[in-house]
């Protein structure tokens, strides 16, 4: 019986660690232009909505800055903050493309997030190709249930 009770706890606090946990704020920057997302899990309308297009010439620096952070009553280990940049098909595309060719720049960190735990970063990259690019933040990781993320399109001219 105690195997059985003990069970459920282990099962139960699992369950807290979930990826409803985060708040990911990303915002772009090129020249004048900029755009910002936001994602908060559980997200509070789960309807698709088009992601934001920032749009900028070629070789015209783009600033990144993000932040991540546990909401949640549990720490979240191992947690992996992934940033990536890849060219795509087409604006809005749902597939996210694979990180073996076109990708642009792309950035990655472990941690453990304590309660209120966050982190922040900033990168500025340039964009040689014309075309339609995505611009990811991403939570995974054993204990990170539904992979949180915020993304932004690019469109280079």
């Amino acid at each position: 019986m105690r195997c059985l009770v003990l069970s459920v706890v282990v099962l139960l606090a699992a369950s807290a660690v979930r990826a409803d946990d985060f708040a990911i704020d990303v915002s772009a920057q090129a020249a004048k232009e900029s755009k910002a997302v936001e994602a908060k899990y559980p997200q509070p309308d789960k309807k698709a909505q088009p992601r934001a297009v920032l749009k900028v010439a070629a070789n015209t620096p783009i600033i990144v800055k993000w932040t991540a952070r546990n909401l949640g009553k549990a720490t979240v280990k191992d947690a992996l903050v992934h940033f990536f940049v890849v060219k795509q098909e087409k604006l809005d595309q749902q597939e996210v493309p694979k990180l073996t060719k076109n990708v642009v720049v792309e950035s990655a960190l472990t941690m453990d997030f304590k309660t209120q735990d966050k982190t922040e970063g900033e990168i500025t990259f340039t964009v040689r190709n014309p075309g339609c690019y995505l611009l990811r933040l991403e939570i995974k990781g054993a204990a990170v249930k539904g992979e949180p993320f915020a993304a932004l399109d690019i469109v280079v001219r």
